[in-house]
């Protein structure tokens, strides 16, 4: 609790601190085509909570190899971030970013993904000299996922808090001892960001966003946390529940990537496909659009605990998220066929 309050109030002094200077370097997101918010609007919210998760790690943390890496590849993930958002970076070139950081999880801190579960009821099936790779991917695919759904205030924060919270709810069930610190620190330093990012602070006169900064530290941190949880001996995470912990991100962006594949365009290229952009089509407003989508992900993480703890076995758990996963592409790929044809 203590480590909870203290991070809240040093992300909530951060974003006043760093507002005024971002408006004056001119750090601020700017309406478009793809972006229909009101004003400038400072893209501080992700260096904010970085700045309250450093200190606070200073404080609450023991540093080992593992946490100096993670520290080590947030400050470099942050970085990339702040600098695309103050300055359009190609994708390519931020990709290869990515791959680097990832890097430092998989070859630095030796966390990797090495068991995938029991998938087909033979038993765990171990990636050996995949794991790097597929590792690599994973990280990739979770910093991309979260910074995909970052387009509505208050969603990406929203999904953040409620994946730390399943991942303590799932350790309290097992009665595993386990490093809470830093689910802690997100949860109070995302609960001030929420303060400013939905208006509710002096009437929205502060309002801010998170930022690529941000929106990719969050999957950073949520990837590598689930790698730390559903691996060796300790794990009380399997894999498949993972799956579920991040079904809402990860479902939208792989049926994202696809649409636009099929479309002949680039998995990279930035356009109104997503989920939420297909609820604000059909009417709803940015809060109720959050809402609506927490709702979702709470549903389906609480699908993948409770499939966990009555111990259904992993290869059924697999085939009903990609059964799900199915039937949202079906759904997304009408959806955004409609949304087109009354765009033209």
């Amino acid at each position: 609790m203590i480590i909870t309050l203290f991070s809240f109030f040093v992300a909530f002094a951060s974003v006043m601190l760093f507002r005024p200077i971002a408006i004056g370097v001119g750090l601020v997101d700017r309406p478009c085509s793809r972006k229909r918010h009101q004003g400038e609007v400072p893209l501080v919210g992700g260096l904010a909570i970085y700045t309250s998760i450093v200190l606070s790690s200073f404080l609450f943390v023991e540093f080992d190899n593992v946490y100096k890496m993670y520290m080590l590849s947030t400050a470099f993930l942050v970085l990339i971030g702040a600098l695309d958002d103050y300055h359009d970076i190609e994708p390519n070139i931020r990709l290869i970013a990515q791959v680097l950081i990832g890097s430092l999880m998989v070859f630095g801190a030796d966390v990797q993904l090495t068991n995938l579960g029991n998938l087909i009821g033979t038993g765990d099936i171990q990636l050996g000299v995949l794991a790097p790779i597929v590792t690599l991917m994973a990280v990739i695919g979770a910093i991309n996922a979260f910074n995909m759904t970052d387009g509505v205030d208050g969603l990406v924060g929203t999904l953040g808090i409620h994946t730390f919270i399943s991942i303590g709810v799932l350790a309290y069930l097992g009665n595993i001892e386990f490093s809470s610190e830093l689910p802690a620190m997100f949860i109070g330093a995302l609960i001030a960001f929420l303060f400013f990012n939905f208006g509710r602070f002096k009437r929205g006169r502060y309002k801010v966003f998170m930022g690529d900064a941000g929106s990719m530290l969050l999957g950073l941190t949520v990837i590598w946390m689930l790698a730390v949880c559903t691996q060796g001996e300790s794990r009380f995470v399997d894999p498949t529940t993972a799956l579920w912990l991040i079904a809402v991100p990860l479902m939208d962006m792989v049926s994202v990537m696809i649409r636009r594949i099929m479309s002949g365009l680039s998995p990279l290229r930035a356009s109104r496909d997503h989920l939420h952009h297909i609820l604000l089509f059909k009417g709803l407003s940015a809060r109720w659009t959050t809402i609506f989508i927490g709702v979702i992900s709470v549903i389906a993480s609480l699908l993948g605990i409770i499939m966990q703890e009555s111990q259904v076995p992993e290869s059924t758990r697999l085939i009903s998220f990609l059964s799900v996963f199915i039937a949202y592409n079906f759904f997304m790929c009408r959806q955004d066929k409609q949304m087109h044809n009354h765009v033209q």
